[in-house]
């Protein structure tokens, strides 16, 4: 009985830290900026003013060359937009109004 009881304990931590897993994984990293591009100068974006980094490593730094200023973005952050530290991670054409 104590095996069953063991394994049944051990099956619902996993569970709980697995599910945890998930959820974190589905979180969003930081804030979004929308607002019209104003300037690009290799891995740093200015949007509306403010400039941003970009992350080497991020689907932001792939299509960073598509964009050109006066377009209006939405770029994602890996951080808090008043953060001098967050990177955009993302940039996309805003949609809508």
């Amino acid at each position: 009985m104590k095996t069953r009881q063991a394994l049944l304990g051990w099956l619902a931590c996993a569970s709980v830290a697995f599910s945890g897993g998930i959820a974190v994984a589905s979180t969003v990293p930081g804030e979004v900026v929308t607002g019209t591009v104003t300037a690009i100068n290799g891995n740093m974006v200015t949007i509306q003013g403010k400039t941003y980094a970009i992350a080497t490593d991020s689907a932001a730094y792939a299509v960073v060359a598509n964009f050109k200023p006066g377009q209006l973005v939405d770029v994602q952050l890996n951080g808090p937009a008043k953060s001098s530290t967050s990177q955009a991670i993302n940039i996309v054409l805003h949609q809508g109004d």
